[in-house]
């Protein structure tokens, strides 16, 4: 290691750590010039004398990924170590790529670092100049021809450096540019088995899912991967590129309806896992544990790559087993009902309400409904208000009473309905996320989609709420009128 930069702000710090590494016999220098990034000079002239480089992730914190991402676009790139001790710095440092470490740490600690950082400097991010350089190319004019060389040298790179760019990314998604990957197939750019595995990249599977599936084994599969994503031919996102396909969006919105749904169910009762109230009979018990299943069952949630969310699958479905279970057995249910008694003011519910607000609250609704149908959204505001007033969070309730409200505002003169629609449709989504499906409240979700100018999304809705109950006149009518895709 020919010399350390260390570009901190803090005197004492700066101080601090250039004792001990030139107690070491490795040359520093300090320049709390350096603390926001490479000074103008040097980026000017595209290069940096040090071989690594001490950042504050401390103090930079979310600047902190801007700052590493400067010092990486130098050439040659240095490697870069982040000192930190709180809970911030550490976010940010996994945020930036890099290794972080105490300033109380000794110096064969750091060392050991920078010498890691300095080997890997060139894996903190996938770009085609990072590429090059890990790979001891030149850039090419033409950027198919450029992708082309950086596909064909990785194939022999040492592996721990795509190894280590992908290790930040293995529970994130892969999705092939199409564009690209059919203009390296013209030009004959991959082999076949990487051909078919690049089929596999369609934005559904994570990285650590791909490497192990084939048909090209795992470190070939690591080194294109890499490859891909420095070319732009490949995006890694922790979430589905977009929702362009319906198996993104299907996946997407699984995702969405899982962190919701733990959200939800966080001190909340049996009541709140099935979404029935205390009146509901043993048909309505069974009704709502088929509808939950229809969304979070483990055979179905098992034809997704859901990354950090598998983990959570099968417990949450044990709750609504156990749920099951209690609601069923009259006994229990008293004995649970006098258990709820005794911690009502540690739990949060939306479903364990007395049966006069439940039935008055279904009464409304019906109202609400009945003058939505007959034209009169003033009065479907009021009465749906009231449903939701008396029962608060009932996915359906509050849906068409988003519905209703767009109606009435959207009416007047000189008002934005997109604006409206939009805020509407937000209101009508956090009613329905990490619920159980229910048709009536994505009939309305479809209503302010297309509304708000999203055909898409609102064809998925009503194809959701169609697939269970196909007996449903006014999804079936709107569908038709947006088109099936």
């Amino acid at each position: 290691m020919n010399s350390v930069l260390l570009a901190l702000s803090d005197i004492g710090l700066g101080v601090q750590l250039q004792e001990t590494l030139e107690g070491r016999g490795v040359p520093v220098r300090w320049d709390p010039a350096a603390s926001t990034g490479p000074p103008e000079a040097l980026r000017a002239l595209g290069a940096v004398i040090d071989d690594v480089v001490v950042v504050d992730a401390d103090s930079l914190g979310d600047g902190l990924a801007a700052i590493v991402d400067q010092w990486r676009a130098l050439d040659p790139a240095p490697g870069v170590v982040a000192l930190g001790t709180t809970t911030a710095g550490a976010a940010a440092a996994a945020a930036a790529h890099v290794q972080l470490i105490a300033a109380s740490d000794d110096a064969a600690t750091f060392l050991a670092a920078a010498q890691e950082a300095l080997r890997l400097r060139f894996a903190g991010a996938m770009t085609r100049g990072l590429a090059r350089r890990a790979l001891e190319i030149q850039a090419v004019a033409d950027p198919i021809a450029d992708a082309a060389q950086i596909v064909g040298s990785a194939r022999a790179i040492d592996v721990e450096i795509p190894r280590e760019a992908l290790r930040w990314h293995a529970r994130s998604y892969v999705c092939a540019v199409p564009e690209m990957i059919a203009a390296l197939r013209e030009v004959r750019a991959l082999t076949i088995p990487e051909v078919e595995f690049s089929h596999h990249l369609d934005g559904t599977f994570t990285v650590q899912t791909l490497v192990r599936r084939g048909p090209i084994d795992a470190w070939q599969a690591a080194r294109l991967i890499w490859a891909l994503a420095s070319a732009g031919a490949a995006h890694i996102t922790p979430e589905p590129y977009d929702l362009a396909t319906p198996r993104r969006r299907a996946l997407a919105m699984i995702r969405r309806h899982l962190r919701a749904r733990a959200a939800r169910l966080d001190k909340a009762t049996f009541y709140d896992v099935l979404e029935i109230t205390p009146a509901a009979e043993t048909e309505d018990i069974e009704d709502a544990v088929e509808l939950v299943s229809r969304r979070y069952a483990p055979n179905l949630l098992a034809a997704f790559d859901l990354a950090e969310l598998a983990a959570g699958v099968e417990p949450a479905w044990q709750q609504v087993e156990k749920a099951r279970g209690v609601m069923h057995d009259i006994s229990a249910r008293g004995r649970y009902n006098d258990w709820l008694r005794t911690r009502w003011n540690e739990l949060r519910t939306r479903w364990a309400i007395e049966n006069l607000a439940a039935k008055t609250a279904a009464e409304a609704y019906a109202r609400g409904q009945r003058a939505l149908g007959e034209g009169d959204v003033h009065r479907a505001v009021g009465d749906l208000a009231a449903a939701a007033r008396n029962h608060p969070g009932h996915p359906e309730y509050e849906a068409n009473l988003a519905w209703a409200r767009y109606r009435v505002e959207a009416s007047r003169d000189g008002v934005d309905r997109a604006l409206v629609a939009r805020r509407e449709r937000a209101a009508a989504e956090e009613a329905t996320l990490g619920t159980r499906p229910w048709p009536r409240a994505n009939i309305a979700l479809a209503l302010l989609c297309a509304a708000d100018g999203d055909s898409d999304s609102a064809r998925w809705h009503l194809q959701e709420a169609l697939s269970i109950d196909p007996n449903l006149p006014a999804a079936q009518a709107l569908l038709a009128r947006l088109g099936r895709r």
